[in-house]
């Protein structure tokens, strides 16, 4: 009776032995498997956020992206059917931020050259004239923060969230007023 008893916990104890080996191997693996995620960042919630350009019907703006500066590259096309004269930018965390964003040729629009596509403080000879179904490739917009300053991340992965603006007039030459000045899209970018 003795040996028989001694079988059944025998039997037990390898029983217990095999479900802790199998559940400890699968525990173990989750574990490594979680390791490995937190280690690529997926738990961070900058990752989260991503990368894009939502534009308002009749505009264009995608593939973004911004330096470890704080300067924004991006597509920027229009459909509407019109011609855009004089076309500048601005990017700023909110509408509100101090000067941001103001009509008319002064800080913080950018104005880029139609001959060079690079982005300058003041309007160039060459303006940038945006024909309805064009597109053009934007790089070096200054981004503001919501106090008015100059959007500085610093780091790789830094996110951004604001507006990109346009201001424009409807005739061509250099203009003095009648500025239109609209919003015409919604940026999130992470910097790389």
């Amino acid at each position: 009776m003795v040996n028989m008893a001694k079988g059944k916990f025998r039997l037990r104890l390898q029983s217990a032995m095999e479900y802790l080996m199998t559940y400890g191997w699968a525990i173990l693996i989750i574990a490594v498997v979680l390791g490995v995620l937190y280690s690529l960042g997926i738990f961070n919630g900058n990752t989260a956020l991503g990368t894009s350009c939502i534009s308002i019907p009749g505009y264009l703006c995608e593939n973004p992206s911004m330096t470890t500066a704080g300067l924004l590259s991006f597509t920027f096309g229009q459909n509407t059917g019109t011609t855009e004269y004089n076309v500048g930018f601005a990017c700023a965390e909110t509408s509100t931020s101090t000067g941001m964003p103001n009509s008319g040729a002064t800080n913080p629009w950018e104005f880029p050259s139609s001959t060079s596509g690079a982005v300058s403080g003041t309007i160039p000879a060459n303006t940038y004239t945006a024909l309805s179904g064009s597109q053009v490739s934007i790089t070096g917009l200054d981004c503001y923060s919501g106090t008015g300053s100059l959007f500085n991340p610093g780091a790789v992965g830094t996110s951004f969230t604001g507006k990109l603006w346009l201001n424009y007039t409807t005739s061509s030459g250099t203009p003095s007023s009648n500025w239109l000045t609209n919003p015409i899209g919604t940026l999130t970018v992470r910097t790389t």
